[in-house]
């Protein structure tokens, strides 16, 4: 599936457009983190959904044209190129034990990019698939 048609993408279901309008109108969630990214991520994952539900069905995460879409999605939309820059500087750091703290916390990052670029995909799925009954 292509940026461009991802982008470009029309028909998602009404209760994920309105999400992704208050994603991007909040700019911020209930922990004051900023969520400006996850509109497009959501608005991406709603096309991704589209597509991929007729084609693979609801279980498709080891599916790898679904993976490189959310990673994809989440590079652009959700910081984790910066998350995994930072995991990469830390290692450098790790023969002293007192200089390993950032690296679990560089990995928490990663991590959590990881989880939300997810959760965001599911979030996605779940809305797009309840449009289909």
């Amino acid at each position: 599936m292509s940026r461009h048609r991802a982008r470009k993408a029309k028909g998602l279901p009404p209760v994920l457009v309105r999400l992704i309008q208050a994603a991007k109108y909040s700019a911020k969630d209930a922990e004051g983190r900023d969520i400006r990214g996850a509109a497009d991520a959501l608005r991406e994952f709603g096309a991704l959904a589209r597509w991929a539900l007729p084609i693979h069905g609801l279980f498709v995460p080891n599916n790898n044209e679904v993976s490189i879409i959310v990673e994809r999605v989440a590079k652009e939309h959700l910081d984790l190129e910066e998350a995994r820059r930072e995991f990469r500087e830390a290692l450098k750091v790790v023969e002293v034990f007192a200089h390993r703290d950032p690296i679990e916390s560089a990995h928490n990052h990663v991590q959590s990019v990881w989880d939300e670029a997810y959760f965001y995909a599911g979030l996605a799925f779940g809305v797009t698939l309840a449009d289909y009954s």
